[in-house]
C-alpha cells in the first residue's frame, strides 16, 4: 500500500470508529524511562532532519519542494533503519489478500477490525501487513546527559 493510500485508510478507521474484536493491550511503550523513545527521536533528527521537517509548516510549499525535501529525509532514514533498527512484517501476506486469524491470537500483533462478530478464527481481508521490531540497537546515553534532549541547540562561533 502507498504511503498516502495507507494514512488515508488509518483517516477512515478513526472516522468510522472502528474497534478491535478485543481490547487493545496496554501501551507499555512509554511507561518508565521515556529515554530510549527520546533516543530513538535524537538518531531520526541526526540522521534525517527529521523532527525538522515534521515540525515545519508545509502549507506553503508545493508538492514538488515537499517531494525534494522528502527524498534525502527517507534515504537518511532507511539507513538508520538498516544500521540500527531491523524491522520485519508481522503477516507476510500482500495486503488485500484474504487471511484468516486464528483463536488464540495476539492482539497486539493482530487488530480485527469492522463489523467484528462472534469468535476467531475470522477471515478477512489483511489492509496493513503490521511491522515488528526484530533488533534496536540504541547509542549508550553518557551519564551525565540530559536523556530528554533530543538535539541540543547549534551554535556556531
Amino acid at each position: 500500500m502507498h504511503p498516502i493510500q495507507a494514512i488515508k485508510a488509518f483517516f477512515r478507521v478513526l472516522a468510522k470508529g472502528e474497534r478491535a474484536a478485543a481490547p487493545p493491550p496496554p501501551d507499555t511503550a512509554f511507561q518508565g524511562s521515556r529515554e530510549p523513545a527520546v533516543q530513538l527521536l535524537a538518531l531520526l533528527q541526526k540522521e534525517g532532519r527529521w523532527l525538522d521537517f515534521l515540525m515545519e509548516d508545509i502549507t506553503h510549499f508545493q508538492d514538488a519542494e515537499i517531494g525534494a525535501a522528502v527524498r534525502p529525509i527517507h534515504q537518511a532514514t532507511r539507513k538508520l533503519f538498516d544500521e540500527r533498527i531491523i524491522v520485519k512484517r508481522v503477516r507476510e501476506e500482500n495486503e488485500g489478500d484474504q487471511v484468516t486469524v486464528e483463536e488464540g491470537f495476539d492482539p497486539s500483533r493482530e487488530l480485527i477490525v469492522g463489523n467484528v462478530s462472534g469468535e476467531p478464527p475470522y477471515t478477512g481481508k489483511l489492509n496493513h501487513r503490521g511491522w515488528v521490531v526484530e533488533q534496536l540497537n540504541l547509542p549508550t546515553v553518557p551519564a551525565e546527559a540530559d536523556p530528554m534532549i533530543v538535539a541540543p541547540a547549534e551554535v556556531e562561533v
